[in-house]
């Protein structure tokens, strides 16, 4: 197999889930907690300066700023979705 037919079939094949672009809020936002402080002022600070709406009708800016905040939305994410797993353990699960 030569180089382009490697680069071709590398591009054929889907992103993987770090590269995806993330287009919606996960359904726990906007929930912190104490072990995911740091992610969660990154994200909302970093979410918080690109999701200034134009005007009172303005639907795009919310959606877009999502794009400036990947690293701080995946972040968010991990952490939560951990917390979130280890709480719904059962309690006799914990040792």
């Amino acid at each position: 197999m030569n180089a382009t037919a490697t680069n071709a079939a590398a591009a054929q094949q889907p992103a993987s889930k770090a590269q995806e672009q993330i287009t919606h809020l996960p359904r726990y936002f906007p929930t912190a907690c104490p072990q995911c402080a740091a992610q969660t002022d990154a994200f909302f600070q970093c979410f918080e300066k690109h999701a200034v709406m134009m005007n009172e009708h303005d639907v795009v800016t919310a959606h877009n700023s999502l794009q400036h905040c990947q690293p701080e939305l995946r972040a968010y994410m991990t952490c939560m979705e951990k917390y979130i797993a280890n709480k719904d353990r059962p309690w006799w699960k914990f040792w």
